[in-house]
């Protein structure tokens, strides 16, 4: 004699999992004070992390790199002079030239990945910080901006780009006299500032702020 027992399909609940992007063990979210990050168990992936006044520290460091991204395009970049013939660049000017000299798809790409992807980015880190900062309600919004802005983190190459700067005046000087515009330390600055957003930057203070039950 069989008995027929109804299989009940119940739904774990996953909300306060988190899944190890090193080795995929699964961990149960902790809840951390300030300066405190939590570790895999299995290879020691940090996995949450609470940095200390991340909120206020991002901000500041975001408002500041929209201020020196936006100087580095529109004062001049380089100075270059030679026998008496001197002529001076911006970043602008330089992806103009770009496209003047049937290089259009260069010129996209500097134009894209130097100055609207960071800026873009700049924005929207601005935006989600300064509503968590200020309690905005448009939790929906920021958090998709929050998204994007994650996103584009990768793309914004203007460490790259200054890199490339560099190297090419190293070429260039024994050539003609360069002078570094205000423009030029402006973007320098920003690499800067780049690093100090990520090292600020609390990407799980963000989400825990923006996560419609807190």
């Amino acid at each position: 004699m069989t008995t027929e027992v109804e299989f009940i399909n119940t739904q774990p609940n996953t909300d306060n999992l988190i899944a190890c992007p090193g080795c995929d063990l699964l961990h149960t979210k902790q809840s951390l004070q300030a300066g405190e990050y939590a570790r895999c168990e299995r290879c020691s992936h940090v996995l949450q992390t609470c940095k200390p006044l991340s909120i206020d520290r991002s901000l500041a460091a975001v408002l500041a790199g929209i201020v020196l991204l936006l100087i580095s395009l529109c004062l001049p970049f380089l100075s270059l002079s030679r026998s008496g013939i001197e002529s001076t660049i911006s970043v602008l000017n330089a992806v103009e030239a770009l496209w003047g000299s049937d290089m259009r798809g260069l010129g996209t790409l500097t134009l894209a990945f130097i100055v609207l992807l960071p800026l873009t980015r700049l924005v929207l880190l601005a935006w989600v910080l300064w509503g968590i900062r200020f309690d905005h309600q448009m939790r929906y919004s920021m958090r998709v901006a929050f998204r994007w802005a994650v996103q584009l983190e990768p793309w914004a190459m203007a460490d790259i780009f200054m890199v490339g700067v560099v190297v090419s005046l190293v070429k260039i000087s024994a050539l003609a006299n360069l002078e570094a515009g205000l423009a030029f330390w402006s973007l320098l600055a920003l690499v800067g500032v780049m690093v100090i957003i990520n090292l600020t930057l609390c990407k799980d203070t963000v989400w825990n702020k923006l996560d419609p039950i807190s």
